[in-house]
């Protein structure tokens, strides 16, 4: 078990500067996919992050975010983020992101689409989704 670890770290450790620089990039993108989907209130903590791991926070309960998400990813195949959860703060859901290696080949454009997609799925006339924001 050790060995693997260590075999890891000789894997994943020159890599996170690449992680660290594309987490960059999939932060802003998401900031612009929450703007361009007229999302009322979000936060990208740190606005620029300084690791490859930052948080979400959006205004809409996290069962219906985690709903969406799972209808995106069966529908599309694609999986944005992973767990919600309630944040410290009423009102508002949190989740953890991190950019490894799958998330390199994310362009700018890829992560807008797909936040933009999850983001329909929580409004689906249907009666899918979470709807409105909290508040």
């Amino acid at each position: 078990m050790a060995l693997a670890g260590l075999a890891g770290l000789d894997r994943e450790l020159p890599r996170l500067p690449a992680y660290v620089a594309h987490a960059k990039v999939v932060a802003e993108a998401l900031k612009d996919a929450f703007r361009a989907a007229g999302v009322p209130w979000f936060r990208v903590h740190p606005d620029v992050p300084h690791t490859h791991q930052f948080q979400v926070w959006l205004p809409y309960p996290p069962e219906a975010l985690t709903a969406a998400g799972v209808r995106l990813a069966e529908e599309t195949g694609t999986w944005v983020f992973n767990r919600w959860d309630a944040a410290p703060v009423p009102g508002l859901a949190v989740t953890e992101v991190s950019v490894a290696a799958s998330a390199l080949a994310w362009t700018p454009a890829a992560v807008r689409d797909a936040v933009g997609a999850l983001l329909e799925r929580l409004d689906r006339p249907d009666g899918g989704g979470g709807g409105a924001p909290v508040g």
